[in-house]
């Protein structure tokens, strides 16, 4: 099977670089969770693949599952708490058909064209999330030269499987606190995690990666996450990008200023995010314009929490930023969201360029102007 000319997912075309994309289940055993022991992330990893992979078949949705190995683990993902709670009636088969996938499961990673290595992109999801619910953006960057790692954060995430059972949350591991103390951690251990298979650990990544060209990311309690990462200013890591952060959430640990002003940030917004509020949203707008260091901020007008998502490959009508949506700006109203094909077109055009510049020295031109005129608001 050729590779699409345009993604499915996003109206762009895809990078120069057939994606290949494995699953890993990493554990820190360094900590220990409330519940099952050692700190088990199953891990999603896309990344450049060699140029047979054009022509291989494409990995399916249910192979984000393990594609049923663990008994249950199908209907587990069907039920309405979890990935079927997107739309009544939803089936991981229908998803089998209709998900669109580039990527190649297992595929050979690609040589990197330069001695520096491919740079490392690692994405945090969102609460009652999981790691392949940002695939617009995390197999586009693939495409693009990079490589890019997602974890399921226990506790947080929608559905995962650890040592052979599905975990969904609830118990002490899904406790506010404990997210906060646990999802920070996590991220750095994929980045330490990555520096080992890239070390020689792993012969598919030995020297392929180059952990000192890192950047973070992440969505909604991904992009909290994220904040809270640069704190700890680890100099591997060279540029993050905030994708709708919820800086101010109610019960949680509120990040009101940016402490770290050495590490470049792109803040990702929606202007109608009824999710995070007019307060939620006016803090990440603050939080990006810190007149110290160099930040950059994206809003799109008509965007809402979910437009940094991939929600819409399982309902269309999701709302949150996908389709008519409740609005933020006109109480009581609702609007109709931008179409989600050019908002992540937006998002992945400044993403790129962005990851471009701090990560492989680009002279980050597309970054010096607000190239989508009325549909966002922009500042640098």
């Amino acid at each position: 099977m050729a590779m699409a000319s345009v993604s499915r997912v996003t109206g762009l075309p895809p990078g120069p670089f057939p994606v290949g994309v494995t699953t890993m289940q990493l554990d820190d055993l360094t900590r220990q969770d409330p519940e099952s022991g050692p700190r088990s992330l199953q891990t999603e990893i896309w990344y450049p693949a060699g140029d047979e992979a054009r022509d291989l078949p494409r990995n399916r949705f249910s192979d984000f599952l393990g594609r049923g190995a663990i008994p249950g683990s199908i209907q587990a993902a069907e039920a309405e708490n979890a990935i079927g709670g997107y739309r009544n009636d939803l089936t991981i088969k229908e998803l089998d058909e209709t998900w669109p996938n580039e990527a190649v499961r297992d595929a050979r990673i690609r040589d990197p064209d330069t001695k520096t290595g491919w740079p490392l992109v690692i994405f945090s999801h969102g609460s009652g999330a999981y790691r392949a619910s940002y695939i617009f953006f995390t197999e586009f960057l693939a495409s693009q030269g990079f490589v890019v790692m997602a974890c399921d954060h226990p506790g947080s995430a929608r559905y995962t499987q650890v040592n052979g059972r599905v975990v969904k949350p609830g118990g002490a591991r899904s406790e506010r606190p404990q997210m906060e103390a646990d999802r920070p951690k996590d991220v750095m251990f994929l980045l330490d995690a990555m520096s080992k298979l890239a070390g020689g650990q792993d012969s598919r990544f030995a020297g392929r990666v180059n952990v000192n060209l890192t950047a973070l990311t992440g969505m909604s309690f991904g992009g909290w996450t994220t904040a809270a990462c640069l704190e700890e200013s680890d100099p591997r890591v060279k540029a993050a990008i905030m994708m709708c952060p919820s800086l101010m959430s109610a019960g949680g640990r509120l990040i009101k200023e940016r402490r770290n002003v050495e590490t470049p940030i792109m803040m990702m917004i929606g202007s109608e995010d009824y999710v995070l509020g007019a307060e939620g949203v006016e803090a990440c707008r603050q939080f990006s314009l810190k007149p110290e260091g160099s930040s950059f901020l994206l809003e799109i007008k008509l965007g809402g929490h979910c437009s940094f998502t991939s929600c819409e490959l399982y309902n269309a009508a999701y709302g949150n930023g996908i389709g008519e949506s409740k609005s933020l700006t006109k109480q009581g109203s609702t609007y109709q969201a931008l179409d989600i094909s050019k908002q992540h077109e937006i998002i992945n055009s400044y993403g790129l360029a962005f990851l471009d510049k701090y990560l492989r020295a680009g002279d980050g031109s597309l970054l010096k102007e607000n190239r989508f005129d009325d549909h966002v608001i922009y500042r640098c």
